[in-house]
């Protein structure tokens, strides 16, 4: 079993970003979205115009504009870092987070499987959810600045940027 990490939580969060899990080399790293072709840190920086030139910084985002970063799957089985290739999965407890920070206005789901396991096991929450093109490098299907544009107009939606 694959054990994914802890969430990075900023004093008053506003937006829950949520992954699916993170990928071989984010688990040897130990960091969130560490693959050097991952788009995530990318986009934090086009946005919020901070560095990203170490894991500190980056996390330092999170922090600063009111997020919580965590993924959908706290355990898996899986061959690869291919979302399709996971097994076995058992969720974290989002629901226990969003109600222990009832500042948090709006989910933002990185990709199609953290946004379908989400809407399977919390689909009760009340709060909106947003599922957003993945970041990843393996999804190439789309330009990378209308993935920019995506993920911008979604936090200019939840006000935070």
């Amino acid at each position: 079993m694959l054990k994914g990490f802890d969430p990075i939580i900023a004093p008053c969060p506003y937006v829950m970003i949520l992954g699916s899990m993170p990928s071989v080399a984010s688990l040897e790293k130990q960091e969130y979205y560490g693959f050097k072709h991952n788009r995530f840190w990318k986009i934090m920086n086009h946005m919020f115009q901070m560095p990203i030139d170490t894991y500190e910084q980056k996390k330092q985002i999170i922090l600063t504009h009111h997020m919580i970063l965590w993924d959908v799957i706290g355990e898996c089985e899986r061959e690869g870092s291919l979302d399709n290739a996971i097994r076995h999965e058992k969720v974290n407890d989002i629901a226990y987070l969003i109600q222990a920070h009832p500042t948090i206005r709006m989910v933002i789901c990185n990709g199609k499987k953290s946004y379908d396991l989400y809407q399977k096991h919390f689909h009760a929450i009340q709060i909106p959810c947003m599922y957003l093109p993945s970041t990843s490098n393996a999804n190439r299907t789309i330009k990378e600045q209308a993935l920019f544009e995506a993920w911008k107009q979604a936090f200019k939606k939840a006000d935070i940027l």
